[in-house]
């Protein structure tokens, strides 16, 4: 297993003893650096580099948001927070997970877990520049070629897909999981129930997505790989 560095920030000596602790019991988790506010994160951070941020948001001084906009947009960041109500301010950094005080280590485990898996799902440029444009799916005694830039989104319905375009919604009997392995980076899953294509979102909000009329939910469970993705092509 692939050891993963990672720094903490936060200017609670208690929040950073619990940090600290969960980071020790993790074997593959390197604890690189801590520190006690934003300014000394950001002058850490212009000499040594780490996987993951445990960055808290209210600080004294710079907040966490406000450091996240003074780093590298692609650094990893799992925002630790009393508060939920900065997800929207986030959309624009690699946010993984966010982490609502007080934290279990429970909890701590799967914003990690969560964390080895976007790690593990990045996608090569070579094998992304290799991808073809379509795919052949088998609908009944159809079999179908969809066009990836024509899919709206893909909906589960029990043990079927329903595939979604413009101009037809296409059943395929294939499970969510293993249709998720294979599509191209421009498709994100965002509930258990839908994966949807970047391309045709048209707005965000805090819980949703909206894609032409459709407004599709974002649950808790995909938000972070979902804000990742946004955060790779945002001005």
């Amino acid at each position: 297993m692939k050891n993963i560095t990672c720094m903490i920030v936060e200017d609670e000596p208690n929040a950073m003893k619990l940090l600290e602790d969960y980071t020790g019991k993790i074997p593959f988790l390197h604890l690189s650096g801590k520190c006690y506010d934003a300014m000394a994160a950001v002058s850490f951070l212009q000499n040594n580099t780490v996987d993951v941020i445990f960055l808290d948001i209210n600080m004294p001084s710079l907040t966490g948001i406000e450091m996240a906009a003074m780093i590298p947009k692609d650094q990893k960041i799992i925002f630790t927070t009393a508060y939920s109500e900065y997800a929207l301010d986030s959309f624009e950094y690699h946010v993984v997970d966010y982490l609502l005080k007080p934290i279990t280590f429970k909890r701590f485990m799967q914003a990690v877990n969560k964390l080895q898996s976007f790690m593990q799902a990045e996608p090569e440029e070579s094998e992304t520049s290799a991808m073809p444009g379509f795919l052949f799916v088998k609908s009944g005694k159809q079999v179908h070629r969809i066009e990836y830039a024509s899919v709206f989104y893909l909906e589960a319905l029990k043990e079927y897909i329903a595939i979604h375009t413009p101009k037809e919604k296409i059943l395929v009997y294939k499970r969510m999981k293993d249709v998720a392995e294979v599509l191209p980076p421009q498709f994100v899953r965002i509930h258990n129930s839908y994966i949807v294509n970047l391309q045709h979102i048209r707005n965000i909000g805090s819980n949703m997505v909206q894609i032409n009329e459709q407004r599709l939910p974002v649950s808790n469970s995909y938000r972070g790989l979902f804000q990742q993705r946004i955060s790779e092509r945002m001005w």
